[in-house]
């Protein structure tokens, strides 16, 4: 009887504990959801070059499929206080582990490798064969352009610097070799295109550093490589370096490789801007606006720099040089062209570049309406295993 009694007492005694206990926890919860939700919220990540999970609004059919808690989960993790402290966190604790290939998604189609810490404070993107076929679909394209265009096409594909640095990876990285996707290019293009190898001028045994350390672009020095390469091919005369005033951007620049695996103990790049030594006439015509010059000074103070070169990625634009001697030059593209215009934008009056991601008209009409005489083709190797450009080369 005695022992019965001090069992309950027991009870008792930790009944209340144990609400208590569940109280705190069940206030703690609240507390975190009301912090949570009262918090200020981001639409974009700068630091990861990203948007994040808007708030999730609950409906019968997306609770009922599993939708809203997914998105709610994902909402979570975008908006958690001091999240970008857990982010490098996570990417020193990946490091630590031993981890190499770090915010990779093998899951993708195509799959997307990570980045690699590499050495003198690079990053790098991961390189992968390409197994969906799109770099022969897109090589298919180009030449079949070359031919229905009856244009003069060079094509410059342009090594990821992860290709060319190889030697600055981790021991035994896996990395893939882009010589191949050279090879097959000028197998499929055969003589309908000249196709320009800028794999030995890039290189790091050149002595020179060519690519951005944070970023997956060619910097000015890479660009300027790129371009006297394609004046080469194209048979104009480029521009010496002594053409050119060069300017550093005092605001430090974080690419989109640092975007992949924030860090505190990443140095920033600088970017140098090249500008003619003479007054220059050039501006930049996309729709019915026109810029005065092809710098875009406000993205100097944003997360990403690299847009002061065109404002970005526009389907479509003109720029305009009255006093250059060349004539009108199609430029079919990615962003890896937009540094290559300070100095190509001095030889043709000018040049229609095209980005065929967001570019859905007919191309063929716009050679015919615009009096387009040349063309050239400057994509980097692993856009063009990652993105089709063919469906848009097509019609």
């Amino acid at each position: 009887m005695n022992r019965l009694r001090k069992v309950q007492l027991k009870r008792f005694v930790c009944r209340p504990a144990a609400l208590a206990a569940a109280f705190l926890l069940a206030a703690a919860i609240l507390a975190g959801i009301f912090c949570l939700a009262a918090a200020p919220k981001q639409t974009f990540s700068e630091n990861e070059n990203r948007a994040l999970e808007p708030t999730p609004v609950p409906t019968l059919d997306t609770v009922l499929d599993g939708r809203f808690m997914k998105s709610a989960e994902n909402y979570v993790g975008d908006h958690f206080p001091l999240r970008n402290t857990f982010v490098t966190l996570n990417t020193a604790e990946q490091l630590m582990l031993g981890k190499r290939d770090l915010a990779a998604d093998y899951g993708s189609i195509p799959a997307e490798g990570g980045v690699y810490f590499g050495k003198n404070d690079h990053i790098y993107e991961v390189l992968l064969p390409d197994r969906t076929g799109i770099f022969q679909k897109n090589a298919e394209a180009l030449a079949q352009f070359a031919e229905k265009s009856s244009l003069r096409l060079t094509i410059l594909p342009v090594p990821s610097g992860s290709q060319e640095q190889s030697e600055n990876l981790p021991y035994s990285a896996p990395n893939h070799d882009q010589h191949q996707e050279l090879e097959e290019l000028e197998q499929t293009v055969g003589g309908k295109a000249k196709v320009v190898d800028l794999f030995s001028s890039l290189s790091l045994k050149t002595g020179r550093d060519y690519y951005f350390k944070t970023d997956h672009h060619w910097n000015t020095e890479g660009a300027y490589v790129g371009y006297r390469a394609l004046a080469a091919a194209m048979g104009f005369d480029s521009l010496p370096k002594s053409a050119f005033i060069f300017q550093a951007v005092p605001q430090p620049f974080y690419g989109t490789l640092y975007s992949k695996a924030v860090n505190t103990w990443q140095k920033p790049d600088t970017l140098v801007l090249p500008y003619t030594k003479e007054k220059s006439a050039v501006t930049q015509v996309t729709g019915k606006k026109t810029h005065l010059g092809i710098y875009w000074d406000q993205y100097l103070n944003s997360k990403d720099k690299y847009s002061v070169y065109l404002g970005g990625n526009p389907s479509v634009t003109v720029v305009k040089n009255p006093e250059a001697k060349g004539g009108k030059l199609l430029l079919i593209k990615d962003s890896f062209a937009n540094s290559m215009i300070p100095y190509l934008s001095q030889n043709f009056s000018e040049i229609h570049m095209i980005d065929l991601r967001y570019y859905n008209l007919d191309i063929y009409k716009y050679i015919q309406q615009n009096g387009i005489d040349q063309a050239a083709a400057i994509y980097s190797i692993k856009q063009l295993c990652d993105v089709s450009i063919a469906n848009k080369l097509s019609r």
